[in-house]
């Protein structure tokens, strides 16, 4: 079921990209449930997402690193990516609520030297058609950027 947002804006500031930040903990996190695994790590892993979404028509950003209770125990970086709507996505999902950056992932590192990259829910109504394209398409172009 798709959620309706409390809140909807597109903004290129960095003091809400920030904020997004402050978002609920890994283990609340939807992004987990979307991760993928790379056999790169974290720098090449962030580098192979950047020349994807080149070619998928978006660019970064942002590229941020994210504290540790988002990325867990290992190096993480928070990858805002930016619409070609202008600026980048964010939502709200209720009252109160913390502000989300649905284009974006945490790449996190692994003990063993790989990274995982953790993708946000795209489960968003009501947001403009080419914005909902870009979250549609997201895990694509993660995958493009991870294969061999």
């Amino acid at each position: 079921m798709k959620r309706q947002p409390f809140r909807f804006w597109m903004t290129g500031c960095a003091a809400v990209l920030v904020a997004t930040m402050a978002g609920p903990d890994a283990p609340d996190d939807e992004r987990s449930a979307q991760a993928r695994d790379s056999r790169y790590g974290l720098r090449e892993t962030v580098e192979r997402l950047s020349a994807s979404a080149q070619r998928h028509g978006l660019s970064v950003l942002a590229q941020v690193a994210a504290p540790r209770r988002i990325g867990g125990a290992g190096e993480s970086l928070l990858i805002v990516f930016a619409s070609a709507e202008g600026g980048t996505p964010v939502v709200m999902a209720e009252r109160g609520a913390a502000p989300q950056a649905p284009l974006a992932v945490v790449v996190r590192a692994d003990a063993l030297g790989a990274a995982q990259v953790d993708l946000p829910s795209a489960d968003w109504d009501g947001l403009p058609d080419g914005v909902v394209r870009e979250l549609t398409a997201l895990p694509q172009l993660v995958d493009d950027a991870l294969k061999g």
